[in-house]
């Protein structure tokens, strides 16, 4: 699956949830996960990861990684393995942010999403979004990242500009735990639904 259908199928998912008021989770089965940016820093949420919850709520983008499957969570049991993988991949980023020096951090994270996703997911990542992960300045990760020198086959592909999510304001990522339930919603306001969300480019 390209990256661009990746998104559009997460940015769907997302406001199928979104209108159902359904408690979500990161599916465990990819290597793939969500990064939620809030206003001043932004959260990783990895396979199993609870997402979509009151937590969420000033959420102001959402970068999908890899191919990642977005799933309803129902029952207790998962439930409460959800939320335990959530706080395992919080803790995981706390461990590098409390290293004191900015650069071993930035270094951590490239080190840590590189033998997680492969070089090619941290090309589609902005120095921004990285940066608001670990709390330390773009400048820091664009010296890191000028130390990471990509493949020679990654080189040669054509890639979109960017893949930088736009803001979305009223759709937010605040959902409540209820029941599997489904929702009928226009296609209108799901193409509005995904230009919000992710700047994805046009197949022109």
């Amino acid at each position: 699956m390209s990256n661009q259908t990746s998104q559009i199928s997460v940015a769907s998912g997302l406001e199928t949830a979104l209108n159902a008021q359904q408690l979500l989770a990161v599916g465990e089965h990819k290597r793939s996960g969500l990064i939620i940016c809030k206003a001043y820093h932004a959260e990783f949420a990895g396979p199993g990861a609870i997402v979509g919850t009151v937590v969420e709520q000033a959420c102001v983008h959402v970068i999908a990684i890899g191919a990642p499957e977005i799933i309803p969570v129902v029952t207790h049991q998962q439930r409460q393995t959800a939320y335990s993988r959530r706080i395992q991949w919080i803790r995981w980023l706390q461990k590098i942010t409390e290293h004191t020096d900015p650069l071993q951090r930035a270094e951590k994270l490239f080190a840590s999403f590189e033998e997680f996703f492969g070089a090619q997911a941290l090309m589609h990542l902005s120095d921004e979004v990285l940066a608001l992960l670990i709390g330390v300045l773009p400048p820091t990760i664009m010296t890191v990242r000028s130390r990471h020198p990509l493949p020679e086959s990654l080189h040669a592909l054509e890639l979109p500009s960017s893949y930088e999510p736009k803001k979305f304001g009223s759709a937010r990522l605040h959902t409540r735990l209820s029941h599997t339930s489904s929702s009928h919603t226009s296609t209108k306001t799901s193409a509005s639904f995904l230009d919000a969300l992710y700047n994805i480019p046009s197949r022109d």
